[in-house]
């Protein structure tokens, strides 16, 4: 069973111990991606990489891995320039259900959310709780928001760290399991 990892640094896993520099070294084995997908786990993320390339490396790599399933962490839109997030995500949403890939969609944030519509299935998102602190966010959080908010370690250049991943990770394996690993 193959996992195709889609997403930024979160997903590389930049300032974790095994890809402590980003691209330099390699992506990491303990982003809760990797963690999710066990052994037979394929990177399509890199550092610093916008919504629409998050989505040409996946169906890059579910194109040569097949059959596959697809996790994603979408990125901040703001990266996106030309291209519209909306769009880049539910054309890949699409792609995955015209090709039966079983995926699972998350964010780093959830500003992200805000600019996708009713043609968005949501029933394939991961969105992490709700904060419960006066200036916690208040709706259901992307992953970079939930790990600063829940003040877990995070990295000198502001990505989070080992334990982030691997309770995230946990937070996700029901739905992944559900959507991604039963249905391949």
């Amino acid at each position: 069973m193959k996992i195709v990892a889609g997403g930024d640094s979160m997903v590389w896993g930049s300032e974790l111990a095994d890809s402590p520099h980003g691209g330099l070294n390699g992506h990491s084995r303990n982003t809760f991606a990797a963690l999710l997908a066990g052994d037979e786990y394929i990177c399509a993320g890199y550092p610093g990489i916008n919504n629409y390339e998050i989505a040409t490396r996946a169906k890059t790599e579910l194109v040569k891995n097949k059959p596959a399933g697809a996790i994603i962490s979408w990125t901040w839109p703001s990266r996106d320039g030309v291209y519209q997030s909306s769009i880049v995500i539910q054309d890949f949403q699409l792609y995955c259900q015209k090709n039966n890939i079983p995926y699972l969609f998350t964010c780093v944030d959830n500003c992200l959310i805000e600019l996708l519509d009713s043609q968005t299935n949501w029933d394939h998102w991961y969105m992490f709780p709700p904060g419960t602190d006066l200036h916690d966010t208040t709706t259901p959080r992307g992953f970079y928001q939930w790990a600063v908010e829940n003040k877990y370690s995070i990295g000198a250049d502001g990505h989070p760290l080992e334990l982030a991943h691997t309770h995230a990770a946990e937070l996700i394996k029901e739905k992944f399991s559900e959507l991604v690993i039963k249905n391949l």
